[in-house]
């Protein structure tokens, strides 16, 4: 079988078993080997996906975010070692800088945490909440900014507000002015659905199945979620919506220079060192790997109630690998890393068939 072939029935035999719901592409130099379609995009009305279906990225969102960052540097109007306070007046961390934040060594507090702690769940928070409550209670950070690597959403959620102020714009705009238009991701937007309800043709609800056989339900009315509503308004760690057509469009084109220039995206990839002397799995919004027989992948996977997400991109292999689905299945052993996992043992078989 080739790698098409094999795609197929991985993905098939997934769906048919319930483990799998989702948009599967795979290309190589830009050019799709393999797409596959599985499922609905609405358990209760039982619509169909398409390739067009929208669906929320989760934290694939961040790269995105890092990558408005790394173009208002390039228009001047930012500097990587600019300290989040010299942006955002009331922060209460003077000396974490945007490369901090960028790089997940900022040791910023967990602001879901404090929402757990400190909001009414009837309220839809957004960013400017977020560094209210920063700034009030002024939680302690789990490390001195450059100390350490810790993954950080609040990093994030400060880059978006960043963006905000530097660009004069909201972000919402800014992204779609200079990254999704340049891009050409006709369908990709920032959608906070709960906080600002809108109508989106072909949109991939999010469910969440809980065991085996059992029905699938939105998470919404689920005891223990009420989080997908109170922090539904809050952009720059997740919000993003898009497709699997969009996400190829972004790989390209970043590929080939049009988002950033050649030295920013060099050193967007590039990890760096903590002062306890280790190398951070990231550069600026991407996670950097060494795939035997593949060569350097960058990545982002995302996860959020109902939703499970993959980017991936091998720089040398010139292989993009996109995976979106709209089931969450809580028994399920299976992850979107197996899935990768299976994908890339794939794309290696078919690497060494062409060099024999």
């Amino acid at each position: 079988m080739n790698i098409s072939e094999k795609l197929e029935q991985l993905f098939s035999t997934s769906f048919e078993r319930g483990l799998f719901s989702g948009n599967v592409l795979v290309a190589k130099d830009g050019k799709v080997l393999y797409t596959g379609i599985f499922g609905l995009s609405n358990y209760y009305s039982e619509e169909q996906l398409t390739s067009n279906s929208i669906f929320e990225l989760a934290s694939v969102t961040k790269p995105l975010t890092a990558i408005g960052i790394g173009i208002l540097v390039e228009q001047g109007k930012l500097n990587y070692s600019d300290s989040i306070e010299k942006w955002l007046p009331n922060f209460p961390y003077p000396r974490i800088t945007l490369r901090h934040a960028l790089t997940h060594t900022s040791g910023l507090p967990d602001y879901m945490e404090l929402f757990e702690k400190h909001w009414d769940y009837q309220r839809i928070a957004t960013n400017t909440d977020v560094l209210h409550l920063l700034a009030t209670y002024r939680p302690q950070p789990y490390f001195n900014a450059g100390e350490k690597y810790q993954y950080s959403n609040t990093g994030y959620v400060c880059l978006a507000s960043v963006i905000e102020a530097a660009a004069r714009m909201p972000y919402s705009t800014f992204m779609q002015n200079y990254v999704f238009t340049p891009a050409k991701m006709h369908r990709t937007k920032i959608m906070n659905r709960r906080y600002k309800p809108e109508f989106i043709e072909d949109f991939a609800y999010g469910f969440i199945r809980g065991a085996e056989n059992s029905p699938l339900i939105l998470p919404d009315g689920l005891p223990g979620y009420e989080f997908v509503k109170y922090l539904d308004g809050i952009q720059g760690d997740g919000m993003i919506h898009s497709t699997i057509i969009d996400l190829l469009s972004l790989d390209t084109k970043l590929r080939s220079g049009d988002l950033l220039s050649a030295s920013s995206l060099d050193l967007a990839l590039s990890p760096i060192l903590t002062e306890d002397g280790q190398k951070t799995p990231c550069g600026y919004g991407w996670f950097i790997d060494n795939i035997p027989n593949i060569g350097i992948r960058i990545s982002h996977s995302g996860g959020w109630p109902g939703y499970s997400t993959m980017l991936a991109s091998y720089l040398e292999a010139g292989y993009t690998v996109i995976l979106l689905s709209n089931v969450e299945n809580l028994y399920a052993k299976e992850s979107m890393s197996s899935w990768l996992q299976q994908v890339e043992q794939y794309i290696s078989e078919s690497i060494i068939r062409e060099t024999e």
